[in-house]
């Protein structure tokens, strides 16, 4: 099973997203990364989670196309492999995309980025005409300011942009834990398996999941207990 996370456009969460969703879903089934963005922020995550004596995940990097399409041909459905697409549109993020069993889009309600998703439309109209086939995507609200509530219009342009846009339920907002925990190489549940952020990356991961045939194992939302005192 092949998972991207995928646009065109820079800065909009993928390589946090990937990082977080690949860490966790690692420690339920086989999982490796593909990382295909320039500055290969999971790959320096990875390093970095080894010397925290954290077991470092799978990674793979490819320049080039030819080697990239022989590993996704290698696929066989006994691992997931995540893949972080550059914030750029290229050759070889055009074949992740094609590739994915599953396409995970982060998008935040800022009004700049809904002009990058526009773009990406384009980007998937092509490869789906490429392919002979209609791509989807399903996109995710991320990087949400804390305070934000009303997603009604956000949520109606994307539904109605176009039928390759799916809008999730789930929805990653703006936390300092997400990086706070990437500098240490740990995902947000490691970093703290009780908070906002943990059970908003498990949320996410277990709607990803619901797409797919496989055994059940969701990740387990926790709550912090408010302890009483007397007097």
């Amino acid at each position: 099973m092949i998972i991207s996370v995928s646009h065109q456009k820079g800065g909009v969460g993928k390589s946090t997203l990937a990082y977080n969703i690949a860490v966790e879903l690692s420690k339920l089934y086989p999982v490796e990364i593909v990382d295909l963005d320039v500055q290969q922020t999971l790959t320096a995550c990875n390093i970095i989670r080894s010397k925290f004596d954290q077991k470092p995940l799978v990674i793979h990097c490819f320049n080039d196309s030819k080697e990239f399409i022989e590993y996704i041909n290698s696929d066989d459905d006994k691992k997931i492999i995540i893949i972080d697409t550059g914030g750029f549109d290229s050759g070889l993020n055009r074949v992740a995309i094609y590739a994915s069993d599953y396409i995970l889009t982060p998008v935040s309600t800022e009004f700049l980025e809904i002009i990058g998703l526009e773009k990406y439309k384009k980007i998937l109209k092509e490869v789906s005409k490429k392919i002979g086939k209609e791509v989807k995507t399903h996109v995710v609200l991320n990087k949400i300011h804390h305070a934000q509530q009303n997603f009604e219009d956000i949520s109606d342009f994307i539904n109605s942009a176009s039928s390759q846009f799916e809008l999730l339920n789930s929805k990653i907002r703006r936390r300092s834990d997400f990086a706070i925990s990437l500098s240490h190489g740990f995902s947000v549940c490691e970093f703290d398996n009780a908070s906002d952020s943990s059970n908003e990356i498990k949320s996410l991961i277990n709607e990803i999941l619901s797409e797919f045939d496989l055994p059940i194992k969701k990740l387990k939302l926790k709550r912090r207990v408010k302890k009483v005192k007397n007097g």
